[in-house]
């Protein structure tokens, strides 16, 4: 008896290559989260510094705009809290930027869009 296994490879290939694809989409996507949230991070503790420093909101949300130069700025919402600042007592600023997932795959898996905060707290000066 003769066996024909020369359909083996190719199918051995398309199932690991698609398992491979699939965990290349995913890094990628966790690696554009990892990135919004360090860039979303890095901009609210810019905030909360000038915040300290006893400048106004406008000037806090144009200073996070700054820091977070490469996401979309028409998409950044930043809260400051409390409006009025006191010496001695904190400011917050929060950044929040909701990132779309491009690959279809992992759209299936995490819900689109992922909503990555970043929070800073610093005593007025």
């Amino acid at each position: 008896m003769v066996r024909r296994e020369e359909g083996q490879a190719m199918v051995e290939l398309a199932i690991t290559l698609s398992l491979l694809l699939l965990i290349l989409l995913g890094v990628m996507e966790f690696g554009r989260l990892g990135h919004a949230y360090l860039v979303v991070t890095h901009a609210a503790r810019e905030g909360a510094r000038v915040a300290a420093l006893g400048y106004g909101d406008d000037i806090v949300e144009q200073r996070v705009l700054d820091a977070a130069g490469t996401l979309d700025g028409t998409k950044l919402e930043v809260a400051v809290a409390p409006g009025t600042r006191v010496r001695g007592e904190g400011v917050m600023v929060q950044v929040s930027y909701p990132v779309e997932i491009i690959a279809p795959l992992i759209q299936q898996i995490v819900p689109s869009p992922v909503i990555v905060r970043g929070r800073t707290t610093m005593r007025v000066e």
